[in-house]
């Protein structure tokens, strides 16, 4: 019995042959990755910055624009976004999620950034994609919000090494994958998509884990 539930567990809410079919989504996104070049954390363009006007007479340094990823004086996180977390919001994602989905236009998108987390919605003819990227300060808060989204989630299988691309990483069978990567945990949620997207018919794990992987992808360049 002990060992039979061992088996259950390793294979997860999928069968075999959706287990087959994620890691060559994931060759797939590796490969697409490298073909399509995506750009580095240097190119993404920051939204523009106030800058501070000296009163008539006097003389005053402008404010510094804000990188991504910059760091306000004395804290120990960055005051904005990193680059490769606006990346899942960037064009290269973009064009990733409108070739898998086909929609009839590139799907428009709204942004937060709360307690360093940076939410980009995909708002799609069928529903909304939902990506996320928490930036943690260290590897002890970055393990533990991995947990604690786990445990929200309640069932999830884990994802091999090869499925991570090296990184440790979960999905659930409603269509979330969860993966870890320096110190920032990416999260994909098509819950809110249809249960067959696209041409290919993605269902909603597989949908998930497919724009995962090409996140990944441009992560590991």
């Amino acid at each position: 019995m002990h060992d039979q539930k061992q088996a259950n567990s390793a294979a997860g809410p999928y069968g075999g042959r959706q287990r087959s079919r994620l890691c060559a989504l994931a060759a797939a996104a590796a490969l697409a990755a490298l073909a399509g070049g995506c750009a580095s954390g240097g190119a993404i363009t920051p939204a523009a910055s106030t800058h501070t006007t000296a009163p008539t007479g006097t003389s005053a340094s402008p404010t510094p624009p804000m990188r991504p990823g910059m760091k306000m004086p004395g804290t120990t996180q960055a005051a904005t976004p990193s680059a490769s977390a606006l990346m899942v919001c960037g064009p290269e994602i973009s064009n990733d999620v409108t070739k898998i989905l086909t929609p009839p236009h590139a799907p428009p998108t709204t942004t937060t950034w709360t307690d360093h987390l940076y939410t980009c919605t995909y708002h799609l003819p069928g529903g909304q994609l939902v990506l996320s990227v928490k930036e943690s300060p260290n590897t002890a808060s970055a393990n533990a919000y991995f947990e604690s989204v786990r445990k929200e989630l309640g069932t999830t299988t884990q994802l091999t090494a090869a499925q991570g691309l090296g990184n440790p990483g979960y999905e659930s069978a409603g269509g979330t994958v969860v993966i870890l990567k320096d110190g920032k945990t990416l999260r994909v949620d098509a819950t809110g998509m249809p249960t067959a997207s696209g041409p290919h018919k993605l269902s909603r794990a597989e949908l998930a884990y497919e724009v995962a992987s090409d996140i990944l992808g441009c992560w590991s360049e």
